[in-house]
């Protein structure tokens, strides 16, 4: 298995078939891969972008935590709370690892880290990593920070 083999999907997926790629944005969207076009949203292939072996296997790593956490929040039981409060808390290890792979990405081509937030709470309005006012300017989501690479 490749690194690459790591965030590809098992199941046909839509690919971004944006003539260029402008930017990207890492996401949970319940799929095997969370690299994706921030203009379209579809998935984009790793070895596409010709990313080196070790930012994909530290992709495929922090996303294995996200997925983790994301689907105990999503399962209501009793880890519920702790997921959500991992998945929020700007200084949880799986938003400093997502952040952290999120700014090496953007070495390649401009990337977001797409910040969890659960609907139930409203809608933030205040980046959740500098409490920044949100750019509410955007295609997907509630609103992007610039000054951290964060969509919302």
């Amino acid at each position: 298995m490749s690194s690459y083999d790591k965030l590809r999907p098992w199941t046909e997926i839509e690919n971004c078939d944006c003539k260029e790629i402008t930017s990207i944005v890492l996401v949970d969207i319940l799929t095997d891969n969370p690299i994706h076009c921030f203009n379209c949203k579809n998935e984009i292939d790793p070895e596409f972008l010709k990313l080196d072996q070790k930012l994909v296997d530290d992709i495929a790593s922090w996303y294995g935590v996200f997925q983790s956490l994301y689907n105990l929040w999503l399962n209501s039981g009793e880890y519920e709370e702790y997921a959500k409060e991992k998945l929020t808390n700007k200084n949880s290890q799986v938003n400093v690892e997502g952040m952290s792979v999120a700014k090496r990405l953007s070495a390649y081509y401009p990337s977001y880290y797409w910040w969890f937030s659960d609907t139930d709470d409203g809608e933030l309005i205040y980046c959740p990593n500098c409490a920044k006012k949100l750019d509410p300017n955007v295609k997907y989501g509630t609103g992007k920070c610039e000054a951290c690479n964060v969509v919302v």
